[in-house]
């Protein structure tokens, strides 16, 4: 596979551009259009849930249907491509993800609801997971973090833009308008995956996958170091799901008595800060380490959400989500590069799927916690909660070590 950029080309952290493979940016732009058409709706989905009839922990399960099925296909997804490869499973992802999103214009209760986020929950994994453990064993350890980074931080680079424009939209097109829109974007995705060759040809000319054992998965599962970062992945999207992206637009709705629109912009301020930090994060990680980008992350977070609390106007609220995006793009970007390399090579993909269902477990349970908190007391407990949670979490991270070798990184716990 020929190389899209010359030699003479400008670098992005410790890689030049002629590094990346054209299979690899399309890649990038599919996550991309596949992001723009979650975050069209996301940030308000739970307004649209309580629109239809949800009330209470249902507005959670609303949220959460989604990471419910997701939960079920993010360890087997490492099987499905070590028997199929990358290419199809990614593909039929994408095709499940578009066929759920078009069911969700025409719901017309919470529990509909529920059933078309779990038709897009189905295919989530297929494609992210699996496109993961792709970017994973397509570049040396020197390099992976970077390209981890960019790869995510490009695909979130739709959350600016569905998360900044989904109030413009929902409020101009309603929420099905909002809904056909997001369905013609993952269609968008679909294409650019199934008509140009680039990454069906690069994922035929790698190694085949090893053949994941049933056998090896205990090893998998009790590896300390994947539990450690899992469990803070864990932690950090009960955060995200249950306060950022559920409570937290209700309470900016209904307690400080913002718009749809005024919502948007703040969330797509998070957006703007997490993907600047899923571009920097991981070149920084490939040069000081793991370990300190990740305690990073989490401190940082537990502490701008406290600040949070105290929040107020439209100004203030946005440079603190900011804030909080850069803070916990830090932790994304880091805890899967680092479950891969606390495994054998063949095992990444079971690695990755277990780290996957952990923040899946986190967005499910988040939301479900989070709203039921806030239905009896209010949005403050579930900052303070949340706040706790990610400090329990700082915990066994400082137990994590590395060791840099020659084109690897070994991770180890501190004897």
């Amino acid at each position: 596979m020929n190389n899209l950029f010359t030699p003479a080309t400008c670098p992005i952290g410790n890689m030049s551009l002629k590094d990346y493979k054209l299979s690899y940016i399309l890649l990038c732009v599919i996550g991309l259009a596949a992001m723009f058409s979650t975050s069209l709706i996301n940030p308000l989905l739970s307004i649209f849930a309580k629109q239809i009839g949800a009330t209470g922990v249902m507005i959670g399960l609303s949220v959460a249907g989604y990471w419910i099925a997701r939960v079920l296909l993010e360890i087997p997804s490492g099987f499905i491509s070590a028997r199929y490869g990358y290419y199809w499973p990614m593909l039929v992802g994408l095709i499940l993800t578009t066929i759920g999103t078009f069911w969700n214009a025409f719901v017309t209760d919470p529990s509909q609801l529920i059933l078309a986020r779990a038709m897009q929950g189905l295919g989530a994994p297929l494609f992210f997971a699996v496109s993961m453990t792709f970017i994973v064993n397509m570049f040396s350890a020197e390099k992976r973090g970077a390209a981890m980074g960019i790869f995510q931080g490009v695909e979130f680079g739709g959350s600016i833009l569905g998360s900044t424009f989904s109030g413009f939209i929902i409020t101009g097109l309603g929420f099905q308008g909002g809904f056909f829109l997001s369905t013609l974007l993952c269609a968008l995705a679909v294409l650019l995956l199934a008509i140009p060759p680039n990454v069906r040809h690069e994922s035929a000319s790698m190694p085949k996958i090893p053949a994941l054992k049933l056998s090896a998965l205990p090893k998998v599962f009790t590896n300390k170091i994947l539990l450690i970062v899992s469990f803070a992945t864990f932690m950090e999207f009960i955060l995200s799901n249950g306060v950022i992206y559920t409570v937290y637009p209700l309470f900016a709705n209904e307690g400080l008595g913002m718009s749809l629109t005024d919502i948007g912009l703040i969330m797509g301020a998070r957006s703007v800060g997490y993907v600047i930090a899923m571009l920097i994060m991981g070149s920084i990680a490939d040069k000081i380490g793991r370990k300190p980008v990740l305690l990073f992350g989490i401190a940082s977070t537990a502490v701008m959400v406290v600040v949070l609390n105290f929040a107020s106007g439209i100004l203030m609220t946005a440079a603190i989500l900011f804030c909080v995006g850069i803070t916990t793009g830090a932790i994304w970007i880091i805890c899967p590069v680092i479950a891969a390399e606390a495994v054998e090579p063949e095992n990444r993909g079971a690695a990755i799927g277990t780290y996957r269902t952990f923040f899946d477990l986190g967005s499910i349970f988040g939301p479900i916690i989070m709203t039921y908190i806030y239905g009896l007391y209010g949005a403050t407990p579930c900052f303070y909660l949340s706040a706790v949670l990610l400090a329990i979490a700082f915990i066994p991270c400082l137990k994590i070590a590395e060791t840099k070798a020659i084109g690897t990184v070994v991770v180890h716990l501190k004897m």
